[in-house]
């Protein structure tokens, strides 16, 4: 049986296509997965920042237009690239086990974001890690910064930069780990829906390829990222907005935390909650209506 499997052209987007083509091979000995490349507005786009060019979907959407049109079978993408809202007749079928979901700190001159002096600068492509960042230090310079891994690495490189913050499963998928100068507390830092998770989307009605995915899928981490999925999906949050949420089981208590910011952080919203692990979605759609009777509306439109 031949599967076509799309995904983006970046280094980071194919490691992780060639992991699923990988595991499924491995998997299914009669096999053969055929990997297609799909240019994306998100990666063709680099000169603005992504809210300017739109957020939702920005690197799925060429994608998603071939699985409609049946030019591909699955695609695999970074699920916090993945809207919580998809197209009519597709559906999110699950992911492999989560990486890291932390954001790291990367510096050439310094161990921790404590050790920037007042005025330093610090660049990042996202409105949420700037958000929370300016929570913990409002004293700092914060520039956009935009391009694939290699690309704000190099541009650290060359920088005067006191370092840039990113997804710290992006630097451990391709093996570069010791660039991180610190690890982020996800209570502080609360991380993007679905980060550190390879999502895999299909059509809905492809039971065939379902099925194929369901021995490589992770109960946990799918668990997990759905519930974040639906607390995006409630609040209507995009990549353009300030949003995150982190989900985990931990010794069968489920627990999910919240974050909303304006973009200058000064008005944010935080909580969390726990409980039953049957209980996952149902907590995440209660903690959203936390979020909502709290003022998240006002906070999303001003």
């Amino acid at each position: 049986m031949l599967v076509n499997l799309g995904s983006r052209g970046s280094k980071l987007a194919l490691l992780q296509a060639n992991y699923i083509k990988e595991l499924l091979e491995s998997t299914h000995t009669n096999l053969q997965v055929e990997l297609q490349v799909i240019s994306t507005s998100g990666d063709n786009i680099q000169d603005r920042p992504l809210p300017e060019i739109g957020g939702k979907g920005l690197f799925t959407a060429e994608i998603e237009a071939a699985l409609l049109n049946h030019d591909i079978d699955l695609a695999v993408h970074s699920l916090k690239d993945l809207p919580s809202t998809l197209p009519e007749g597709l559906v999110y079928a699950g992911s492999p086990k989560r990486e890291d979901a932390r954001d790291v700190f990367v510096s050439n001159c310094r161990q921790t974001l404590k050790d920037i002096p007042p005025g330093g600068t610090i660049a990042t492509g996202s409105t949420r890690r700037k958000a929370q960042l300016l929570q913990f230090r409002n004293d700092l310079n914060i520039l956009d910064l935009r391009g694939n891994i290699d690309t704000r690495l190099r541009k650290l490189d060359e920088g005067k930069w006191d370092g840039i913050l990113m997804a710290a499963a992006a630097l451990h998928r391709m093996d570069l780990k010791e660039r991180a100068s610190q690890y982020l507390s996800p209570s502080e830092f609360v991380p993007s829906v679905g980060q550190g998770a390879i999502g895999l989307e299909i059509a809905e009605n492809r039971k065939d390829v379902a099925q194929l995915l369901q021995p490589i899928l992770h109960e946990t981490t799918t668990l997990e990222c759905t519930a974040e999925r639906v607390f995006l999906k409630q609040l209507n949050g995009g990549c353009s907005v300030p949003i995150g949420c982190h989900a985990r089981v931990l010794n069968a208590e489920f627990c999910i935390d919240g974050f909303l910011a304006k973009t200058d952080g000064e008005e944010n919203i935080r909580a969390s909650l726990k409980g039953s692990s049957d209980a996952a979605l149902h907590l995440a759609e209660q903690l959203s209506e936390k979020f909502l009777n709290a003022g998240a509306k006002e906070v999303l439109s001003s």
